[in-house]
């Protein structure tokens, strides 16, 4: 009877070990599915590719050296900020590289902002990595009473609305607030236009950022009807 209990214990152990390992080894996919790779390669005394622009996300770099008759590394810093104590260490490479060989680093994190990347080992000049957010532009015409888009359909994200005045003979604005709230404390600050739009002329709005949901847009000093913009 002992035996017997035990080794259904066994097995049900072995398989629930099993169970957490498929489960832990999903996640760990699914937890780096969205790690972008970015391939770096170093010839002597300098990177290959001088200057890079991306958007806020996580990255691994993979730096590779060709050429280079001794290991060389990797170094990413805010811009101005590139004494060892700012390094940012996740971009550091996991093993120094060798003459024909790569190495990638950690999941380095980078939001909005300016930042260099170098190698002390090799050396080389420092290269600028910009990292600017995804701003869309929506393009809106007024004529007299009325926008010429009706309607919206947007996906969540950050937005600037460029505002034109096509024949009004004053100056027109912009406002957005989430469905059925039109008072002026309801008012999105950010999408008011950043100067009045006189006749023949177009004015943006700040940077908007939409999240799902129900909104309308309109202009009081034309006037406009209330148009849908949706955020699916």
């Amino acid at each position: 009877m002992l035996k017997a209990i035990s080794k259904s214990f066994i097995f049900i152990f072995l398989v629930s070990s099993s169970v957490v390992a498929v489960a832990q080894s999903s996640m760990d996919k699914m937890a780096h599915s969205s790690v972008n790779k970015i391939n770096l390669e170093q010839t002597t005394g300098e990177f290959t590719i001088k200057g890079l622009t991306l958007t806020p996300g996580d990255y691994q770099f993979e730096i590779a050296n060709n050429g280079v008759d001794h290991e060389v590394g990797f170094v990413l810093a805010p811009k101005g900020k590139t004494d060892q104590a700012n390094h940012i260490k996740e971009a550091y490479v996991k093993a120094p590289v060798a003459t024909g060989k790569s190495s990638m680093t950690n999941v380095v994190s980078l939001e909005a902002g300016e930042y260099v990347y170098f190698c002390p080992l090799n050396p080389t000049e420092q290269y600028t990595l910009n990292v600017k957010e995804e701003i869309t532009t929506v393009e809106l015409i007024q004529t007299t009473g009325a926008f010429s888009t009706k309607n919206l359909t947007l996906s969540p994200g950050k937005y600037q609305f460029n505002i034109a005045n096509d024949g009004v003979d004053h100056e027109v604005g912009f406002v957005l607030v989430p469905k059925g709230k039109s008072a002026q404390e309801d008012h999105i600050k950010e999408a008011y236009v950043k100067a009045p739009v006189p006749t023949g002329k177009s004015s943006m709005t700040n940077v908007v950022t939409l999240e799902k949901g129900e909104y309308e847009y309109f202009c009081p000093l034309n006037p406009t009807g209330k148009y849908s913009l949706s955020v699916k």
